[in-house]
């Protein structure tokens, strides 16, 4: 799916697959699957996805099953989770960070609505 240039999309995004942002978009994303982030792309959004690559803004939380990556032009103002975190030369990154392990795998939607919450107890978007 593609969130092209110009579109600005509010709400939440979920399912399988992955999910190319090149626009705007606001509220929260849930993906088994890799959430790209183009650059020029702005996202406020809380993010929970199997992949995350970060080329544009990103302000939320992200929480990924494998990796999170973010590139020279990325930036991401939030705390992120992942088993592995690769910051490219040139991005800025302002959160905290929790790499190197896994982190909780939900089985279900009330699970994974339950580790969101929790997530925002730890850290809150704002």
């Amino acid at each position: 799916m593609l969130i092209g240039k110009g579109i600005m999309v509010r709400g939440e995004i979920s399912g399988n697959g992955d999910l190319h942002v090149a626009g705007r978009m606001e509220g929260k994303v849930n993906l088994t699957g890799t959430l790209v982030v183009e650059e020029g792309a702005e996202m406020d959004a809380d993010v929970h996805a199997t992949a995350i690559v970060v080329g544009g803004r990103v302000r939320g939380n992200l929480m990924a099953a494998a990796r999170i990556e973010l590139l020279p032009s990325g930036r991401l103002d939030g705390n992120c989770r992942a088993r592995s975190l690769v910051v490219r030369d040139g991005a800025l990154l302002n959160g905290k960070v929790n790499a190197g392990s896994p982190p909780e795998q939900p089985t279900g939607d009330a699970e994974l609505a339950e580790l969101v919450r929790q997530d925002e107890a730890r850290a809150p978007l704002r």
